[in-house]
């Protein structure tokens, strides 16, 4: 009997849903405010996990010892929760003071062994906030703890609300929360309900005193399990805390491949992967009692193999299922809810089967390991600090070590053998004999038959497997802007027809893959299954940015740190210059190995003798780097990548403000394609905010900012100069740059003109990062024209550009026009205006020139300038010319005028197309040039918008009726 009743159940754990959304609400923004000190590195995410998880378990263990010797377990929880709201008021200072004492430690750490003091830092951070969540679970266990039939219960149910308070809490927090009010005001909030929660537990456990028990007697419900049990009840609960982790990091890595490495798709995997853990526990707490938690336990561990060995086939053709959900959604702001939904789906098809057998394994495991009531809170820490062994080593070797050493197959095989070693622990103890007993009378080979059936299926599913994830890599397309083949099989015949691999490597931070398209004589590098450098079209790019900060420089730089390799490209630009030392700092190790492959791209550039690696964070390097630079230049990722985002900030710009010395430049790429204006606006205004002189140069979908804080004077003489250099001049001139006209006509904004596109409006900071969670909705809508007022095309602000100065002294020669068009139609857009400005140049230099003809004509017909590309294109024909790129021109002008006089009586369908054909007759029936420019076109065109068949037939017309072309 006893003397009080307990406050209602469903209150408590009410409290406990809210206290695990908040622990997820500080999990996230902590660790963002750590990565901007200790960085964003693989080695920096795995120190602060580690330091989270270690502290929750220590704070289990020390907090369940008292838990069981206090009156009042819900008082205690109540303490606890208030500790934690206090400390996240105090977060922030608390970090200040050990960024301190950080930047004065590290410098005299060498860089490979600078985990230390960030495991020093993070530790010091997040102890004492950890120490006292970890706490608040055993306290509420012992709380309810009646009969051990009773903790047993519990445990299941409190570890299920939790868990899914997690994932509510990850969930809102990363989509939602973060995104609205920036990591401070939501930290300030998840404290504002801590306290909350803690005012309410203490009013509970005043109102509900403890139950006084006067006098139970243990029934058989209560009986514990042998020694040899509950070792290998802990055991396995160690191994299980090792795969978990295993896998999360693995499954992370082949997710961010699938669906892109987006903060949203980050948040959604955590979602999925806690939500499972809380589904599984659930289960359990509605299960009824009875039944061996031992041999349970074992089955969840062969069971997690089972489930790897059936969804490993399917992880390879995940991005064809993906690929075909983004092909059939409309991509429209309405819709970036179902495209996360979509996502969200996907995270839950790979994560949540495994996931709910590890909610079921973790506290069937502790079932076993809880023995006495008195001592549920000493055990259950226990149970949780033999736990935290295992993720501690899972999420730290998992991600440093392992991942590097035998990437994404071997962890998973890894995972594999740990689980059935943990079952086959489990199932030999319940074979073993009871104390007092004699042999067991159960064959070993029939306790773990289930273990040895299971090994040998996941010997011939992994085997068979082997290279999935080079596969995986070679086939995953983050930008689904056309209709994927109709199968899988289609998709990797396709791909491995046109892809040759050429390197492959998983590191702590990413997946890196080199391949060659043969037929276009392309090579390109595939970083987490994006696209993230080439020497086809980025070169021009990666060119420019190299010589721009070096050429506008007022003096020629000798001291340049490049943020980002990607193919080093940009670095061997810049090293085409007497630079005396390069820094070039890349997060991934496999980046660089990868880099070597572009050797005749990049002039060798990872191996210049000049060229100095650093494999780590962008902003930590620069904290901590002993020497201020001539020239920085950042050409990271694109910022919807996770991280990326916080080299796009002001504190990012302000620390690189530090390390430039005074005459310093900085240039800084972003990009306009996948993006949109008011980005773009962001990314500048937020640079004008440290930097008050800038100008841009390039366009139209890649952006370069040359950045200063004293105004650059431009010299002529002295830039034409540089770029004569032999080194310069052979590097600018493979991107059709061979003098100071081409360059200058790549400039886009003035300094006036530049502020006038940035205008008024908000920054882009650290701890409110606006463009980290709105580049990905603006690269789901894939916007790939977006304008920047480009000067080039206003006649009111373009005389202001460098190039309209130049032009007064030195007018363009038809020669010189003639090599910029060759630029601007290669990377610009037909359409483009800048291409018909440069072309009309180019012909009222050269009137009597066919290939300037030839250029208007094309750039006027890309504009639906039928008049005026007829006068261009139908002389040229009329005076013989045959060449395939006039003629094609040429049917593209018939067929324009085709389509322009269709109407519902008199669609545009095969006989349209036939006249295209006698066109083409009458221009010359047997000139094989001229068949085979015809035969291209026809290839090339889209099918009739109404319905109706292609334009152009897809067979060659065979008689002279249809007009004179053999079949």
């Amino acid at each position: 009997m006893t003397s009080t009743a307990r406050p209602p159940k469903n209150l408590v754990a009410a409290l406990l849903f809210l206290s695990g959304a908040t622990a997820l609400v500080y999990e996230l923004v902590w660790s963002k405010y750590l990565g901007n000190v200790l960085g964003n590195s693989g080695q920096a995410h795995a120190v602060v996990l580690a330091t989270f998880m270690g502290g929750l378990a220590l704070g289990a263990f020390v907090f369940g010892r008292t838990a069981d010797r206090v009156k009042n377990p819900l008082a205690l929880y109540g303490v606890l929760e208030l500790g934690v709201g206090l400390y996240a008021l105090a977060f922030p200072y608390v970090l200040g003071a050990l960024e301190h004492l950080w930047l004065s430690l590290a410098p005299h750490v060498p860089e490979g062994l600078r985990v230390a003091p960030r495991l020093l830092v993070s530790s010091l951070s997040l102890v004492v906030p950890t120490l006292l969540m970890g706490g608040t679970l055993p306290a509420l266990v012992r709380h309810f703890a009646a009969s051990l039939a009773g903790v047993r219960k519990e445990l299941a149910r409190l570890y299920a609300i939790n868990s899914l308070g997690a994932a509510v809490g990850v969930y809102v927090a990363g989509t939602r929360l973060v995104p609205l009010v920036g990591l401070s005001a939501s930290a300030k909030l998840a404290a504002g309900i801590n306290v909350l929660l803690a005012l309410a537990a203490l009013a509970l456990a005043r109102q509900h005193p403890p139950a006084v028990t006067v006098g139970a007697a243990a029934g058989a419900e209560d009986v514990a399990y042998p020694r040899r049990a509950v070792r290998a009840a802990l055991v396995g609960v160690m191994l299980s805390g090792f795969t978990s982790m295993l896998y999360q990091v693995t499954w992370i890595r082949l997710l961010s491949i699938v669906l892109g490495a987006s903060t949203y798709a980050f948040t959604l995997i955590l979602t999925a992967f806690i939500l499972g853990i809380g589904l599984g526990s659930f289960w359990l707490m509605t299960r009824k009692e009875g039944g061996d938690s031992l041999k349970l336990y074992g089955w969840t561990q062969v069971g997690l193999v089972l489930s790897l060995c059936v969804a490993l086939p399917l992880y390879v053709r995940l991005p064809h299922l993906f690929r075909w959900s983004e092909w059939m959604l409309t991509r429209a702001v309405e819709t970036w809810p179902v495209f996360q939904g979509i996502t969200f789906a996907f995270c839950c098809l790979v994560l949540l089967v495994p996931t709910f057998i590890m909610g079921i394994a973790f506290p069937a495991a502790a079932r076993v390991a809880t023995a006495k009531v008195s001592e549920v809170g000493r055990q259950l820490g226990g149970v949780y600090l033999w736990n935290t062994a295992g993720t501690l080593s899972g999420s730290v070797l998992g991600g440093l070590v392992l991942m590097p050493f035998w990437g994404m197959q071997g962890n998973f095989i890894a995972g594999a053998v740990a689980n059935l070693l943990s079952a086959a622990l489990a199932f030999r103890a319940l074979s073993a004999p009871k104390e007092g007993e004699g042999a067991s009378v159960v064959p070993a080979w029939r306790t773990l038959a289930p273990v040895g059936v299971t090994a040998v299926l996941a010997a011939v599913v992994l085997g068979s497997m082997h290279g999935w994830p080079q596969r995986l890599a070679n086939i995953a397309a983050i930008r689904a802007h056309q209709k994927p083949p109709d199968s899988y099989a289609k998709l990797l015949e396709s791909t491995e027809k046109n892809i040759v691999p050429r390197f492959y490597a998983d590191d702590t931070f990413a997946s890196v893959m080199v391949g060659d398209l043969p037929s276009e004589n392309l090579r390109f590098m595939k970083i987490n299954g994006k696209t993230d450098a080439s020497n086809g079209s980025d070169i021009e790019t990666q060119v420019v940015a190299g010589h721009l900060g070096a050429l506008l420089h007022p003096r020629d730089p000798k001291n340049v740190l490049v943020i980002g390799s990607g193919a080093a490209i940009t670095t061997g630009s810049v090293l085409a210059h007497p630079v005396e030392r390069l820094d070039m700092v890349e997060i991934s190790p496999a980046v660089i190995d990868a880099a070597r492959l572009f050797k005749e791209d990049n002039r060798n550039a990872v191996d210049d003798p000049r060229t100095h690696v650093h494999i780590d964070d962008a902003k930590t390097f620069m904290a901590l780097a002993p020497i201020r630079y001539d020239l920085i230049i950042s050409v990271p990722s694109n910022p919807w990548v996770s991280g990326v985002s916080g080299l796009f900030t002001r504190d990012f710009f302000q620390l690189v403000d530090k390390h430039l010395t005074d005459d310093g430049v900085m240039v800084q790429w972003i990009h306009t394609y996948e993006s949109n204006r008011e980005l773009v606006r962001l990314v500048i205004r937020t640079l004008q905010d440290t930097f008050p002189h800038a100008t841009t140069w390039l366009g139209p979908e890649d952006l370069v900012m040359v950045a200063s804080r004293k105004p650059l004077s431009f010299n002529a003489a002295e830039v034409a100069a540089r770029m004569a250099r032999p080194d310069v001049k052979a590097d600018l001139a493979r991107v059709e740059i061979n003098d100071l006209f081409g360059l200058l006509s790549k400039q886009v904004h003035t300094e006036a003109g530049q502020k006038a596109f940035a205008g008024e409006g908000p920054i882009n900071t650290d701890d409110q990062n606006l463009l980290e969670y709105a580049s990905p909705v603006a690269f789901f809508l894939a916007n790939l024209d977006v304008r920047v007022n480009d000067e080039r095309r206003s006649p009111e602000t373009g005389p202001g550009l460098l190039l309209h100065q130049y032009l007064r002294d030195y007018p363009p020669t038809a020669e010189q026009a003639a090599g910029l068009y060759r630029n601007v139609q290669r990377y610009h857009a037909d359409k483009d205006p800048t291409v018909r400005g440069v072309a009309a140049l180019w012909r009222s230099l050269a009137p009597e020139d066919p290939a300037a003809a030839l250029a208007l004509g094309r750039a006027v017909l890309a504009q639906g300038d039928l008049t005026l590309a007829a006068s261009l294109l139908e002389p040229e024909v009329a005076r013989g010319g045959r060449s395939p790129e006039l003629v094609t021109e040429y049917l593209k002008l018939v067929t324009a005028r085709a389509w322009a006089a269709r109407t519902v009586w008199t669609p545009m369908n095969a006989d349209g197309a036939l006249a295209v054909g006698r066109e083409v007759a009458a221009l010359h029936p047997q000139d094989a040039k001229l068949q085979k420019a015809f035969k291209a076109y026809c290839e090339a065109l889209p099918p009739d918008p109404a319905g109706g068949p292609p334009v152009c037939p897809r067979r060659r017309l065979a008689s002279p009726e249809t007009g004179g072309m053999k079949p």
